[in-house]
């Protein structure tokens, strides 16, 4: 008969401390044996739009409660929301803290594949900003109003175009780089080092799905499964998938590679690339005659109207980057109870967990066992809600509905004080929330003012019983006032 592990040496609990930082994802969890705090694990330190002063004070707390010292940080991805705080409190990590060990996603390795994936996104990143620098010096030289001026609805057709650059101002701030140059470009190793957050005797390493990372000193008793990033670009690049989705899917698009190439060599020189075939292309424009007249008039014109591809690229690789978050499950290794951090995560990422996945390790009574995503979403006793409650950061069929267990928490990183307005038309989404405020009967912790979160949950689609809105508000009340929310998970 195999010998049964002691577990009087096991975290037996573990607190999850979310800090208040505005939409952002910026955690503390302390393993604990019994009452005695082992182990600090830190997960990412982030907030759109966040500022110095957005962050000093939670980072302060964490100081005191970890008297200094982090077992373990997690960076999910490259998102400002998810690491902008460690520029902002730079000073604060630089000379308050230090960090053992860093995880990053196998995206962030300096290997080839990684390497080359990196520079596609740069590439990517550099166009998207170069197009809304352009649109937004359009703007403010009153271009459109020249464009529209003959249009019977030009003041809607202004308000529309400033409403596209204003959107597309805020999923350019989420690219955390500025100034790239596809030669150079920065691991998040290279960016936690220019803020000392990772020192010369931090560990770093990089993990990558499937794998198993168990009894970590201090932590004992816990085992990390990692899910994602997934090693197939084609989940990384997937939004929404059919079946998985809690609002209708958007029309398919591609990628704009004759707009990439713009950005990339100043103009178009591959004809392959071009919309239409070169015996069209005039030789010499500027003393063409019909030239000249079409831009006599700025509201014939299309120069500018290539820019507008920058929307639907900037959508697409906003989905690739969160696509690429670091998706853990902490486990106890008793009970086999699990805390799920998925990151930003949309469901190209959580499909490709159940794409012949497995995990292996020795259970508690030192036999194999091999398990699948299933198996780890059924255990899910706290879930650290995906993408700030968004329609595309949670899987149907393939998540939320195999999370059973019934004392199941949620924690949503939502907060309308400091959010991008784009955001406003997926967060949150209402059957995301009530079926999450159902599972966890009321045990949903929202970080900003859920009055106004739970207005815009409860829409004529959906039915919250007044029972769980008064658990709600019985466990979310202890925290009002405070820079951050508390629930423990016991093992």
């Amino acid at each position: 008969m195999a010998k049964k592990s002691k577990s009087s040496n096991n975290v037996d609990k573990i607190n999850v401390r979310m800090y208040r930082v505005g939409t952002g994802d910026f955690f503390l969890l302390q393993f604990k044996k019994k009452t005695k705090v082992t182990f600090n694990l830190m997960i990412d330190c982030g907030c759109i739009h966040g500022g110095k002063t957005d962050f000093e004070d939670k980072v302060e707390d964490l100081n005191a409660l970890t008297k200094g010292i982090i077992d373990l940080l997690i960076v999910t991805h490259e998102h400002a929301d998810h690491i902008n705080g460690f520029e902002k409190a730079s000073p604060l990590f630089d000379k308050k803290l230090t960090f053992k060990k860093v995880w990053f996603a196998w995206t962030e390795a300096d290997e080839n594949f990684a390497n080359t994936f990196r520079k596609e996104h740069a590439k990517i990143k550099m166009a998207v900003q170069g197009a809304t620098l352009r649109l937004n010096q359009l703007k403010k030289d009153k271009a459109f109003d020249k464009i529209y001026a003959k249009d019977s609805n030009q003041p809607l057709m202004i308000q529309a175009t400033n409403h596209f650059i204003e959107s597309l101002n805020g999923l350019d701030e989420l690219n955390y780089y500025s100034g790239l140059q596809a030669s150079t470009i920065p691991t998040m190793e290279d960016i936690l080092r220019n803020f000392k957050v990772i020192k010369g005797n931090t560990v770093v390493e990089f993990w990558e799905p499937g794998n198993v990372i168990e009894n970590l000193a201090g932590a004992e008793g816990i085992r990390f499964l990692v899910l994602g990033p997934p090693k197939n670009n084609t989940y990384i690049k997937k939004e929404e998938v059919s079946g998985e989705g809690y609002e209708k899917r958007d029309k398919k698009s591609t990628m704009e590679m004759a707009f990439l190439n713009v950005f990339d060599k100043g103009h178009v020189t591959n004809s392959e690339l071009m919309p239409f075939d070169d015996k069209y292309i005039l030789q010499e424009p500027d003393a063409n005659p019909i030239v000249t007249s079409y831009q006599s008039s700025a509201w014939r014109t299309i120069d500018h109207e290539w820019l507008f591809s920058a929307g639907s690229l900037a959508l697409r690789h906003e989905t690739s980057i969160n696509n690429t978050s670091l998706a853990v499950a902490i486990q106890f290794t008793d009970s086999e109870r699990v805390l799920l951090f998925p990151g930003d995560a949309e469901q190209g990422s959580w499909l490709s967990w159940h794409d012949n996945l497995e995990w292996s390790f020795k259970d508690k009574d030192n036999e194999t066992k091999k398990v699948n995503a299933e198996y780890i979403l059924n255990h899910t006793v706290f879930y650290k809600v995906g993408h700030h409650l968004s329609q595309n950061g949670t899987a149907k069929r393939k998540g939320l509905e195999m999370m059973k267990q019934e004392d199941i928490a949620a924690m949503a990183t939502l907060d309308f004080k400091k959010i991008n307005t784009v955001w406003l038309n997926t967060m949150p989404n209402d059957l995301i929330g009530e079926e999450l405020i159902r599972k966890t009967k009321g045990k949903f912790f929202f970080l900003g003012d859920r009055k106004n979160i739970l207005k815009n949950i409860k829409t004529n689609r959906v039915t919250i019983s007044q029972t769980n809105l008064k658990n709600l508000e019985k466990w979310n009340k202890p925290f009002d006032g405070k820079i951050f929310i508390d629930y423990e998970v016991k093992g």
